[in-house]
């Protein structure tokens, strides 16, 4: 005995609703199980063979439970004389499709993060021109002040020298 599971929303795709699904229905000890993403009809469909009772519970599970962050408009049940996979089979073949996503989603990441360093570099060499051209502008006030505190003492050192005559120290 079979069953065909039309799950339709506005959020049913990318929050794990096949990986929640599946979980049930090995927990219910269903037998045989396939879960198809249909993006374009924006349906999720699942259809699951195994004994009357273990079926008929995970249906009304289906019915009334929902992974966090889905948001589920319909759900229509049918008899279903079709081809159902084992579901560890399914659950092999679900595997290998998702970390194929996942790969695709690494090198995204990869090649964002390649470009953030790049852009990133150059920023680090620009302020770093930016921090030179400081340390520049300070070498010049340095050498200005020292200039003028030069000055400044060498005429005090004179006025000293000065008042020291005139009072008969030297």
């Amino acid at each position: 005995m079979g069953k065909k599971i039309t799950i339709t929303g506005s959020k049913i795709f990318d929050i794990g609703y096949r990986y929640f699904l599946v979980e049930q229905a090995l927990g219910f000890g269903i037998e045989r199980f396939r879960a198809v993403n249909l993006r374009k009809e924006n349906k999720l469909l699942v259809f699951v063979e195994g004994n009357e009772e273990a079926l008929n519970e995970f249906v009304e599970f289906a019915k009334n439970n929902f992974p966090k962050d889905a948001q589920v408009d319909n759900i229509e049940v049918e008899d279903y004389k079709g081809y159902v996979p084992k579901v560890d089979q399914f659950l092999l073949l679900f595997n290998v499709q998702q970390s194929r996503k996942f790969i695709e989603i690494g090198k995204e990441v990869r090649d964002e993060v390649k470009q953030t360093r790049e852009e990133l570099g150059k920023k680090i060499e620009d302020v770093g021109k930016k921090v030179d051209k400081v340390a520049d502008k300070i070498d010049e006030l340095r050498t200005d002040l020292k200039s003028y505190m030069d000055e400044r003492f060498r005429i005090i050192e004179e006025d000293i020298r000065k008042i020291k005559a005139k009072l008969g120290m030297i």
